[in-house]
């Protein structure tokens, strides 16, 4: 009878510690790393993007985006409408993302562009581009494989240090 109650505690501390541990396991959360990069051109214009990824072991599992282009007051006229026409540029050139991943707004000196995915999809970071010719121009580059801009898709395998110098390598500020 002694010998019965003296294994039946350590049976029960030692289910208690597994049920302990796979609960630590389950609910340890994801790593991510927020990267950031504010580039201003001759002009004034700001482009403000941060990017924060969720990885997964070694893959990418999610992406969120927020792209902020701020113009200064000289470009902020109603006549020439430079938020309008650079809101439906930048909404052109993320088509083929779906709709319901990408938003769009406008305030009265910016444009924000907020996109998250996590099944599949490619973004392209660094990818715009000002130029003043007598007129404002925004040229938005979508080749993934131009050399100036930086393309991660989801699954893409990094460590969260190997993530990290990437992105440093490409003028992002990461934590």
């Amino acid at each position: 009878m002694i010998l019965k109650k003296g294994r039946v505690f350590p049976m029960i501390l030692t289910i208690i510690l597994i049920i302990i541990i796979i609960y630590l396991f389950a609910t340890i959360k994801q790593p991510y790393v927020v990267c950031n990069k504010t580039t201003t051109n001759e002009s004034g214009i700001e482009v403000d993007e941060k990017i924060q990824v969720t990885l997964d072991g070694n893959n990418i599992k999610k992406m969120d985006l927020t792209k902020t282009i701020i113009l200064p007051e000289e470009y902020l006229s109603e006549e020439d409408n430079y938020l309008n026409a650079m809101k439906f540029i930048l909404k052109e050139s993320y088509a083929y993302l779906p709709k319901k991943t990408v938003s769009i707004s406008q305030e009265s000196d910016r444009i924000i562009a907020h996109i998250v995915v996590d099944d599949d999809e490619t973004l392209i970071l660094n990818n715009i581009e000002f130029t003043n010719n007598d007129k404002l121009e925004l040229k938005v580059n979508a080749n993934t494989k131009a050399k100036d801009v930086v393309t991660l898709k989801i699954k893409d395998s990094y460590s969260e240090g190997e993530f990290m110098t990437h992105m440093k390598n490409n003028g992002y500020s990461c934590n």
